[in-house]
């Protein structure tokens, strides 16, 4: 299948353009690329494309909480190769695994097989959803404990849709979302201790991460803390920007996670709360294709500077400035520089 990363089929185009959730996103995609591989489950893991911390999550029939808190552990501290890094850095952007029962295992730790065996998986493949050298998220495929393992041959196929499938989880998030949650609760706190337990929370904490939980009406404390202990994690390892910027069904939220000042207890809080403009603006850049002198612009209009003003402070004319600002207004669908500011603001 010869097709150009940055080009995304007109038939995944045009089913993924209906869908206003993430579940159902995930729905559309897994449902297209059946047609290519088939499986019997699947997870659909984005990532922030700046930082790499997860971002979302969608699935059906697939692992617990327990396996995508162990995939971004072994992401963070580098140990595992079957993570997106690992697979960025090898020769090809997918993995296959097979669980130790089957007749060939591939790379599988005990842990994971127990996971494996505990959801009756035979057969797992990971793709790596890259575009442009930047991770977008990870495409985990299933197949049940006696159905024909992933063969090279699939895995040969797989990797031709990574830059595919990163490209339509890319529009997706831009088309959608471009915006800090609006009427939200106060900013919430979840405290994390060593041993990554969650000890306490804010009233308004449980319930943003009650957001963050694909079908929360029937998710338990490890569904919808796993973003929450991610991003602690992150935090506990010097030169990991614990920052994960999340896309919401009625806007962007942030999740950030440092140590508690003043005390040595391993201790981690958790601050969830709408994206503002400072932390929306980088990631708009990457989801919109805005250039550097794009985004001086902007946040000299989120300063509220004049046109003139921007021309004088940028050494540019007034045309040049105008002929920026509509060029970002072409690239995130807004029509005025009021809408542009209004969308970027909290």
């Amino acid at each position: 299948m010869e097709t150009h990363p940055e080009t995304i089929p007109f038939s995944l185009s045009a089913a993924t353009a209906e869908t206003t959730t993430i579940a159902d996103f995930g729905v559309v995609v897994s449902q297209w690329v059946d047609r290519l591989l088939p499986h019997d489950g699947y997870m659909l893991r984005g990532v922030d494309p700046l930082t790499g911390a997860a971002c979302f999550l969608t699935k059906e029939h697939g692992y617990g909480a327990a396996f995508y808190r162990a995939l971004e552990t072994e992401e963070i501290l580098g140990r595992e190769r079957h993570t997106v890094t690992g697979m960025m850095r090898g020769s090809r952007p997918v993995s296959v695994l097979a669980s130790r029962t089957a007749a060939s295992s591939r790379g599988v730790s005990p842990e994971h097989d127990d996971i494996m065996r505990a959801t009756d998986v035979g057969s797992e493949m990971r793709i790596a959803l890259t575009l442009g050298g930047r991770a977008w998220g990870v495409l985990v495929l299933l197949r049940g404990r006696g159905v024909r393992p992933f063969s090279t041959a699939e895995s040969l196929r797989a990797a031709q849709l990574s830059g595919i499938l990163a490209a339509a989880v890319r529009r997706h998030v831009a088309s959608r979302f471009l915006r800090p949650v609006r009427n939200a609760p106060a900013p919430g706190v979840v405290l994390v201790d060593r041993r990554d337990t969650v000890t306490a929370a804010t009233a308004t904490g449980r319930e943003w991460v009650s957001r963050l939980a694909p079908n929360n009406a029937t998710a338990d404390d490890d569904e919808l803390f796993a973003h929450v202990w991610n991003i602690a994690l992150a935090a506990r390892h010097p030169g990991k920007q614990a920052l994960s910027r999340v896309p919401g069904p009625d806007g962007w939220l942030v999740l950030q996670a440092q140590p508690l000042d003043g005390t040595h207890s391993g201790d981690i809080a958790v601050t969830i709360q709408p994206a503002t403009s400072d932390v929306l603006l980088p990631a708009a850049a990457v989801l919109y294709g805005i250039t550097a002198r794009e985004r001086t612009v902007i946040e000299h209009a989120l300063d509220g500077a004049a046109v003139k003003q921007i021309a004088r402070s940028l050494d540019i004319s007034l045309h040049t400035v105008n002929d920026h600002l509509r060029s970002v207004y072409r690239k995130t669908g807004v029509n005025s520089r009021e809408e542009l500011i209004a969308s970027l603001s909290w």
